[in-house]
């Protein structure tokens, strides 16, 4: 019985040990991001307008590629570090403005604002 709430108590130990790694390594890649999107009007038509920017939460600017879409054109792209912006090509129509950006290598988060 004894051994056996030995080994627990490692168990648990090592439990609480990796949640604290867990959560110091989230803490680090987490920093501020912010995200504005538009649907703008020019001579041609509408357009797609995004600007993100993104810091670590060190106050290191992190690597972007963002994306503007009318839906129903194509998607414009642009890279950079810290703010980026980007703007689509014009439609004739009316239509939704979709955008997008990455973060590094990371996951692509796209959201559709007018």
């Amino acid at each position: 019985m004894k051994k056996l709430m030995k080994n627990g108590k490692k168990a648990v130990a090592g439990l609480v040990l990796t949640m604290l790694v867990v959560c110091m390594v989230s803490s680090v890649a987490q920093g501020a991001v912010d995200r504005y999107g538009s649907r703008k009007k020019d001579s041609k038509g509408y357009y797609s307008y995004t600007k993100v920017s993104a810091y670590d939460d060190r106050g290191y600017a992190c690597n972007l590629k963002v994306g503007a879409q009318i839906v129903g054109g194509e998607w414009s792209y642009w890279e950079g570090k810290g703010i980026v912006d980007v703007r689509s090509k014009s439609v004739s129509f009316f239509a939704d403005a979709r955008h997008n950006y990455r973060i590094g290598s990371g996951d692509k988060v796209t959201w559709i604002q007018n």
